[in-house]
């Protein structure tokens, strides 16, 4: 509560001349004028203006909570003409009574006074709801963004889930264990005893009635939802879920003709989740095209759909899919992308373009308590980081997530790129940062850009400016980016990627860059005391791999600066080059010189 009304505070502190609420209305905070300072008091104004304060109410209390700011004009010329103030018509007490009165269920807000230049100025702190609010007269809004929105149907529905911890999963089936299929019953006990849940999988394997109980998936003696999802029988799955399956296809383009490998009427597609999930994943990564590289005595995989990601998207369809709506997962392959869509779109309070961190209980915790456990899906919020972790390994764009009827996500194909990974294999790059979803996110983006702010990288890194400020001045204490001399002074800097991490994955820019670098000097240097330089030699002066060595000669090469010995041969590993007089005006420093 003390942060809304910190948050209404700095609202405030932004009024100034030219001024527009808009500007400063936020998730949290809400300008409201009396009727008395717009166009006077007409008849029924006050009355509407106090309906209007119990539907701000309802908005804030269905979303995160926030601050209603009373007495501030939506537009004035000036920071004096923009403080209304509230006349002695209204009292605070009176205003927080209307409230109350005028929700259901009834919302008790906190109120507070300020005096601004002589003016008073109520702030009414809406606290976060238990349930879900609605006004007296039945309206449902909810506050997303800036805006107040009206609240139905599916989203509606959604926050009493969310709020009224309303789990379709954990109701009755109306059906006994016979229902249950002993094959996917032993498939969970392996999965189980896997991840070391061993008397889990003892009960599953031996005692059907006592396993259930112990995950939660019997109640009351009556077999849940969850439990025939996971573990059903075909017939089981299609009565509790008529829409029950699952559709793969695959393209050679997306806007060829596909060819069916799974269809949802068919038999394969009626298997519990335990087993489809495991079938479904490896039709897909049989379709995958890998690439193997080493990095020194490291093996790296380039992969168009990395495992993990492939596992995540695709669970998460159905662990976060409305049971209630119609309509089955849909997974569509191409060479360039991979398309999982499912029923039902997000909960009213999750964003998705904050869903890499927004913690947020489950649509439907029962099912997703026990994919977790079973390792098939993340218990925690969408489980989506990983997928984006191990794309951005590979150098590749984000996933991209749209909202709506169907939830839809979108994984970039294309086996990634071999000088990204190599340069995050290398020994040169930090450990500690190779796993760091944030740092892997903004070398992606300056592998496209030549330089970005906090300001740039927020809405791709789902964070505030302050932490991805954070971030880039964590990035630069290892020398991966640094400021650029004409904003190193501002606030939030424009970042580049520093000469040694051009150097070292310089293949994986798409701008063009042409520097001469610290270990450039250092092999020109060797040149002049030794006339020649092979790739041996490079490997054992900057410590890389072969393939490292070969890209860096062959780059001074093609500027000229060396060039094949006369007795040398042109290809393997015993190519020699010498020294060519200096061509021209490089100078070592700044990594992003432009030569096109």
């Amino acid at each position: 509560m003390d942060s809304l009304l910190e948050a209404a505070d700095r609202a405030l502190a932004l009024i100034g001349d030219n001024w527009d609420a808009d500007q400063a209305e936020s998730a949290d905070v809400d300008f409201k004028e009396t009727p008395d300072t717009t166009n006077g008091a007409v008849p029924g104004a006050r009355k509407n203006f106090r309906e209007m304060l119990a539907e701000t109410a309802v908005c804030f209390a269905n979303g995160e909570g926030g601050a209603i700011v009373v007495g501030v004009k939506n537009r004035a010329p000036t920071a004096e003409a923009a403080i209304a103030g509230v006349p002695p018509a209204y009292e605070i007490e009176e205003l927080v009574r209307s409230i109350f009165e005028n929700t259901a269920p009834a919302i008790t807000v906190r109120p507070q006074v300020r005096e601004i230049g002589g003016k008073r100025v109520f702030i009414l702190v809406v606290p976060k709801g238990v349930g879900v609010h609605s006004t007296r007269k039945g309206v449902y809004k909810i506050r997303l963004h800036d805006r107040c929105l009206p609240l139905a149907g599916d989203q509606l529905k959604g926050l009493r889930a969310l709020r009224e911890n309303y789990d379709w999963t954990a109701e009755p089936s109306g059906m006994g264990l016979e229902s249950l299929s002993l094959a996917a019953l032993e498939r969970g006990g392996m999965l189980l005893r896997r991840w070391g849940h061993d008397d889990l999988a003892d009960r599953a394997e031996a005692d059907t009635e006592a396993f259930l109980q112990a995950t939660g998936l019997l109640r009351d003696g009556q077999i849940t939802r969850a439990a025939i999802l996971l573990y059903g029988r075909p017939d089981a799955l299609r009565r509790v879920s008529p829409g029950w399956g699952v559709t793969l296809q695959t393209r050679e383009s997306p806007g060829s003709e596909p060819t069916i490998l799974i269809r949802h009427t068919e038999q394969h597609s009626d298997q519990p989740l335990v087993i489809l999930l495991e079938s479904l994943i490896a039709a897909v990564r049989v379709l995958a095209k890998v690439n193997t590289i080493r990095v020194g005595a490291v093996q790296v995989e380039l992969v168009d759909y990395p495992p993990d990601a492939l596992r995540e998207v695709i669970a998460n369809a159905f662990v976060h899919r409305d049971w209630e709506a119609p309509g089955v997962v849909e997974v569509i392959h191409t060479p360039d992308e991979l398309v999982v869509t499912s029923p039902g779109g997000l909960l009213p309070t999750l964003r998705v373009d904050r869903l890499l961190h927004d913690a947020s209980a489950p649509r439907n915790r029962l099912l997703a308590e026990n994919m977790s456990r079973l390792r098939l899906a993340e218990m925690a919020g969408l489980g989506l980081d990983r997928a984006f972790r191990e794309i951005a390994r590979l150098g590749k764009e984000p996933p991209i997530l749209e909202d709506g009827p169907r939830f839809r996500v979108t994984l970039p194909g294309g086996r990634g790129d071999e000088a990204f990974a190599r340069f995050l294999n290398g020994p040169g790059f930090p450990v500690n940062l190779s796993g760091d979803l944030d740092v892997l996110m903004v070398l992606t983006a300056l592998r496209h850009t030549r330089s970005m702010n906090a300001n740039a990288l927020s809405s791709r890194l789902q964070r505030n400016v302050s932490d991805v400020d954070r971030t880039l001045r964590r990035m630069r204490e290892v020398d991966l980016v640094q400021p650029t001399k004409g904003t190193a002074r501002n606030q939030f800097p424009s970042y580049t990627l520093t000469p040694s991490a051009v150097a070292g994955m310089r293949a994986a820019i798409s701008y063009r860059v042409d520097t001469i670098d610290a270990e450039d000097n250092k092999l020109i240097r060797h040149l002049e005391r030794h006339g020649r330089i092979s790739n041996e030699d490079v490997r054992n002066y900057l410590d890389c791999d072969i393939a490292t060595a070969r890209n860096r000669l062959t780059r001074l090469r093609r500027k000229g600066l060396i060039d094949f010995a006369p007795d040398s041969p042109r290809r393997g590993a015993k190519v020699v080059y010498v020294k060519k007089p200096y061509p021209g005006p490089l100078e070592l420093g700044d990594a992003t010189t432009d030569l096109s």
